[in-house]
């Protein structure tokens, strides 16, 4: 586990249009809101020593509110873009279930190269903080895979993907425990 305290943000609800690919998704102005109520409520006081995300637009929106709040340069990591699959529309929900199973859907990309490179940009932004918080901002199916791989079998990737809220944070601890801080859309 990591040294620094890291909180990992879903990003918020962006501006969904079936014509653009979900990867060039923004946030709108309630998405915008809520990113906003989420980084007020941070538990990362006095100072977020590195804030890492996605180079997703959606991810990055988030961040840069975040960054906002808590001054901090934001560091955009391609490595915690969501898992490479195709879009298919309706039928998204039932396929990103089986695959957080651990099936491998035609075009999905392997766990394990999901699994890993956000490993390796969650450790090189916690190694850049010190022991300063970390906040990496992605999205859920990674990190539920991420998150998944850290914690082993007892972990419930597909539960964990889908109690999750657009934005919503989860912090781990330095002695490995991941909380749900109330920072969620819920607590919003």
């Amino acid at each position: 586990m990591q040294a620094s305290p890291v909180t990992y943000v879903r990003h918020a609800m962006a501006l969904t249009d079936e014509a653009v690919d979900p990867r060039q998704w923004h946030l709108g102005e309630e998405g915008l809101r809520l990113a906003g109520r989420l980084a007020e409520r941070l538990e990362v006081a006095p100072r977020i020593g590195v804030l890492v995300t996605s180079t997703e637009p959606k991810a990055a929106q988030t961040a840069a509110v975040i960054a906002e709040r808590w001054p901090v340069d934001v560091i955009a990591d391609d490595r915690l873009r969501e898992v490479d699959r195709p879009w298919i529309g309706a039928g998204y929900r039932s396929v990103a279930h089986r695959y957080l199973r651990g099936e491998l859907p035609d075009g999905w990309e392997p766990h394990t190269a999901v699994a890993a490179r956000a490993a390796a940009a969650v450790v090189e932004a916690t190694q850049a903080a010190g022991d300063a918080p970390v906040v990496v901002v992605s999205h859920g199916l990674v990190l539920a895979v991420h998150l998944g791989d850290l914690f082993g079998e007892d972990f419930d990737r597909e539960a964990f993907w889908s109690c999750l809220a657009f934005p919503d944070a989860w912090s781990l601890g330095p002695a490995g425990t991941l909380h749900r801080p109330q920072v969620g859309v819920a607590a919003l």
